[in-house]
């Protein structure tokens, strides 16, 4: 059976691609395992982080989706656009890539655990990227499904800015936090500066604006929990389930 919606899954760690963690094994193993239904047409988005071995993995830029303009408020940075395969999968993965945001050593903090200073800047180019990204592919996801901090400003972009674009309009955002926030916090000035509609979410960090903004939020296993928002099993299996259930009833396909 032909896939039937399209599915975005963003995240900040992807295994194989980065190292190996428990978010990041629930961010590899889950597109696989959704796709594998049959009923969804999958693709993922992430950071091309400087930790990533490009030859080993057979990343490639794509010309056509590179050198894109992403505002950043008073100014523009530029975005370029490689892709690979997941091995023994049919699977698309974009990564978006920028010197000066992503190749450095650690993903949120330098290596005496200080926290980067431009981690918002670092979220707010990531989330913009994709979604100039899937413009150029004029590829529309019937749900973006963003996991972790640095993807905790999709479903604000989805919400605000983009809400009202034919190819958006009627995407559903489901967030899940990866329990590592860098605590970076998004001030008013913050937000008039880049020209980031928070909507009442000023002086959040970036998970609690992505829960804010989300259709759904869902947790990952042993995690702490968020107005009651539903946790991954530690099961693939059944958090597959429950993962594909979440997405049919926010698409209308099955009673909620």
């Amino acid at each position: 059976m032909a896939a039937s919606n399209r599915l975005l899954y963003v995240a900040g760690a992807l295994f194989p691609f980065t190292e190996r963690s428990p978010f990041a094994s629930l961010t590899r193993s889950l597109p696989e395992q959704v796709q594998g239904r049959g009923n969804f047409e999958v693709r993922i988005m992430m950071p091309c982080y400087g930790d990533i071995d490009e030859r080993k993995h057979n990343l490639h830029e794509v010309i056509r989706l590179s050198d894109t303009e992403v505002p950043m408020g008073t100014k523009t940075e530029t975005v370029s656009v490689k892709v690979a395969s997941v091995p023994d999968v049919q699977l698309q993965v974009y990564f978006m890539d920028h010197d000066g945001y992503f190749d450095r050593n650690g993903y949120a903090a330098n290596a005496d655990g200080t926290a980067f200073d431009d981690n918002a800047d670092r979220a707010l180019f990531f989330g913009r990227s994709v979604m100039k990204t899937l413009r150029k592919l004029r590829w529309g996801p019937d749900v973006v499904h963003s996991f972790g901090w640095i993807s905790g400003l999709l479903p604000s972009l989805l919400s605000t800015t983009d809400a009202n674009d034919d190819l958006f309009g009627s995407t559903k955002s489901v967030f899940t936090p990866s329990g590592q926030d860098p605590e970076a916090r998004l001030g008013a000035s913050f937000a008039e500066r880049r020209s980031l509609p928070l909507d009442g979410n000023t002086g959040s960090a970036l998970s609690e604006i992505g829960h804010a903004h989300a259709d759904a939020t869902i947790v990952p296993p042993g995690d702490a929990l968020i107005d009651g928002a539903p946790t991954f099993s530690e099961n693939a299996e059944a958090r597959t389930d429950q993962a594909v259930t979440l997405y049919d009833q926010m698409l209308g396909e099955v009673p909620a």
